[in-house]
């Protein structure tokens, strides 16, 4: 099972726990026959970490979201999973509505989630959500703990609803090694501090004997909150924290996708078909296709990505009926008010811009508010002439990597914005400022232009320098190993970058 061997290579004999928000298989009723369903929530990470749970026969630990979820578990939350062939426990736990409201959509998507993504003004700090998200975070690590008792163990947190959790985690097991991947951004001090808490975030974090982010940037923007927010030694040359009782290790590991699904499902052998039936329904005149996929969030720029197109077709009416643009907009955390006003003004401006100027053979843009699975998504991207990628700011952005993966023709453009963190090691593509709606406008027309050899060449740089999920979960297996028997760690892939 591919992970798996580097796991147990580098952390032998232990019992591997892997704690996140999101759970890898969701029990739900069919509204039809009242029975029970099993889902498997869309995301590299989770289908890459399922196999390797799998074949070490470890432990997940999760929120369970489905609403059958505790009724097919045990008293204590557990439940063996796969349904089909059990191989590992899922403990899943049991977050009511309050703890949904602060802990999840109020501390940790609007403090942590704002702040880490550089808009301070949409955070709202409230005393009742960050007791909330201390709490929550104390079930989780209590939920870990109680999953490996005495045995030995790689405790591995994900992302940033479980900040605190590592530090729970060490106080109550002296027989874990603990890591964390840290999904988005992280700020710089004049901007993290804005969070009251964040000492205690920064604490919460360093009880991690390897933490993970996407970019050195991102590395040296935690060591320096740190250094300024906390009384302990930060070494800046070797990128750890020396504590007490133990190191942190920090380093720069950018994920990413399992590129072996995206080209099976990219080369279906119905592949050409299908694509067919994609260009007739959104370019049914032989329009040049452009697309964005993005989750319905404010960091990644659609505004300004449609204010670009609005300008492309303004300036440079001869794209009027020769260039269709598809963005798939996932709905997300509709349940806050800046993402309901968001959706509502994506909405607007798309319907504005098909109002001004369609005809009645030609749609300008295609706006889907719906999440496609990655068999759908791997043919669109193969479709599309020219993907648009506009973050204002982003932890990585994996549709960079899926649209390379899945242009297996070779003729498309990827225009990636310079805030997005794949463009530090995506050579080929077209760097873009998506704060500049006008400058966009244009890089699009030029792209729309690039002769076909250059379109080959700029991609075929883009998927030779392409890694795996698989290796990112070797280097950070091979790293934790070392970290967990009290050594040296040595820089990542990515750390050498700068």
């Amino acid at each position: 099972m591919r992970g798996s061997e580097k796991f147990s290579e580098s952390l032998p004999n232990r019992r591997f726990v892997v704690v996140s928000n999101r759970e890898p298989y969701e029990h739900v009723y069919d509204d039809r026959g009242g029975g029970v369903n099993v889902r498997r929530p869309a995301g590299g990470l989770t289908s890459a970490l399922d196999p390797i749970l799998q074949a070490t026969e470890g432990d997940w630990v999760a929120w369970g979201s489905g609403d059958a979820d505790f009724d097919v578990a045990d008293q204590e939350g557990r439940v063996r999973v796969p349904p089909e062939n059990p191989r590992y426990t899922l403990h899943r736990v049991n977050l009511d509505q309050r703890d949904i409201e602060e802990y999840y959509l109020g501390y940790a998507n609007q403090v942590l989630w704002p702040l880490c993504h550089y808009r301070p003004a949409l955070t709202r700090i409230r005393a009742r959500h960050w007791a909330r998200y201390e709490s929550v975070n104390r079930r989780f690590a209590q939920a870990a703990v109680r999953a490996v008792g005495s045995r030995p163990a790689a405790i591995w947190l994900q992302d940033y609803h479980l900040a605190l959790a590592p530090r729970f985690v060490r106080e109550s097991s002296a027989n874990a090694t603990i890591a964390q991947f840290w999904h988005i951004p992280f700020p710089p001090p004049e901007v993290f501090r804005i969070a009251t808490r964040a000492p205690l975030i920064l604490q919460g974090l360093l009880a991690n004997d390897l933490l993970g982010f996407h970019l050195p940037g991102f590395v040296a923007n935690f060591l320096r909150c740190v250094h300024q927010e906390l009384d302990v030694k930060v070494d800046f040359e070797r990128r750890c924290v020396q504590l007490p009782k133990h190191t942190c290790w920090v380093r720069a590991l950018p994920i990413s996708i399992d590129v072996e699904e995206y080209q099976r499902a990219a080369t279906v052998p119905d592949a050409a078909a299908r694509i067919s039936r994609l260009r007739r329904r959104f370019a049914p005149n032989g329009e040049i296709i452009g697309i964005g996929v993005d989750r319905m969030d404010y960091s990644k720029g659609l505004e300004e990505k449609l204010k670009a197109l609005d300008f492309l077709w303004g300036r440079h009416p001869e794209w009027k009926e020769k260039f269709t643009f598809v963005q798939v907009a996932v709905p997300s955390r509709t349940d806050i008010e800046a993402y309901e006003q968001l959706s509502e003004k994506v909405s607007r401006m798309a319907w504005a811009i098909n109002e001004r100027y369609q005809t009645d053979s030609w749609t300008p843009v295609h706006l889907l508010k719906e999440s496609l699975p990655s068999e759908r998504l791997a043919l669109l991207y193969r479709a599309a002439d020219l993907c648009v990628i506009s973050s204002l700011q982003d932890g990585m952005n994996l549709v960079a990597k899926e649209f390379v993966t899945s242009q297996v023709d070779r003729t498309g453009v990827l225009m990636l914005s310079k805030f997005a963190g794949a463009v530090e090691e995506m050579v080929g593509c077209i760097p873009i400022n998506p704060y500049d709606p006008e400058d966009l406008a244009e890089h699009m027309h030029n792209a729309l232009q690039m002769p076909k050899p250059e379109r080959a060449a700029r991609m075929s740089r883009l998927q030779e320098n392409m890694r795996s999920i698989y290796d990112w979960l070797d280097e950070t297996f091979a790293l934790w190993g070392a970290a967990a028997a009290r050594e040296e760690v040595p820089f990542s892939t990515a750390d050498l970058w700068n």
